[in-house]
C-alpha cells in the first residue's frame, strides 16, 4: 500500500503543479507559477495608458462643456439684447402709430378748416364783387375795409394750418 499512497500522492502533486501552471499572464487567474512580473508591469502600463486617455477624454469633453456654456451664455445674452431691442422697437412703432392717428385726426380737422377756409375765401370775393358794384362810397369803403380784416383773418387762419 505503500507503493499506491507514492504513486497517488505524486499524482497529486502532479495535478497541483499542472493547475497552478496556467498560460495566462494574469495572477488572478493564473497559478502559483505562472506569475510574471515583466507581464505584471506590462498589463500595469495598459491599465495606466487607458486611464490617461480616459481621464484626457474626461478634460476634452470638460473644455468643450465649458466651452457650450460659454457659448449658450453668449447666446442668452444676445437673446436678451435683441428681446430688448424688439421691446423698444415695438414701444417705438406704437408710440409711431398714436402720433400717426393724432395726425390723421389733424389732418382731417386741417381737412375741414381747409374747406371752410376756402367757403369763406369764395364767399369774401363774391362780396367783393357785390361791394364793387355799390354806389355809395362810404358804404363801399367800409365793406372794402371789412372784407380787407376778413381777408387778414383768413389768411392768418391758413397760415397757422400750415404750420400745423
Amino acid at each position: 500500500m505503500g507503493a499506491i499512497q507514492t504513486m497517488v500522492r505524486a499524482l497529486c502533486i502532479g495535478a497541483l503543479l499542472t493547475g497552478c501552471a496556467g498560460q495566462t499572464t494574469d495572477p488572478r487567474q493564473g497559478g502559483l507559477f505562472s506569475y510574471n512580473p515583466d507581464a505584471y508591469e506590462q498589463r500595469l502600463r495598459d491599465r495606466r495608458d487607458q486611464l490617461t486617455q480616459v481621464e484626457q477624454a474626461n478634460q476634452s469633453e470638460e473644455a468643450r462643456t465649458s466651452g457650450l456654456r460659454a457659448e449658450q451664455s453668449a447666446q442668452l445674452e444676445e437673446k436678451a439684447a435683441l428681446e430688448r431691442q424688439l421691446k423698444k422697437l415695438s414701444s417705438s412703432i406704437a408710440s409711431l402709430e398714436k402720433d400717426v392717428k393724432k395726425k390723421r385726426a389733424a389732418t382731417a380737422t386741417q381737412q375741414k378748416e381747409r374747406q371752410r377756409i376756402l367757403h369763406e375765401l369764395q364767399t369774401l370775393q363774391s362780396s367783393a364783387r357785390t361791394a364793387d358794384d355799390m354806389e355809395d362810397p362810404e358804404e363801399k369803403r367800409l365793406e372794402l375795409e371789412r372784407l380787407k380784416a376778413k381777408r387778414d383773418q383768413l389768411e392768418k387762419e391758413a397760415s397757422n394750418l400750415m404750420k400745423l
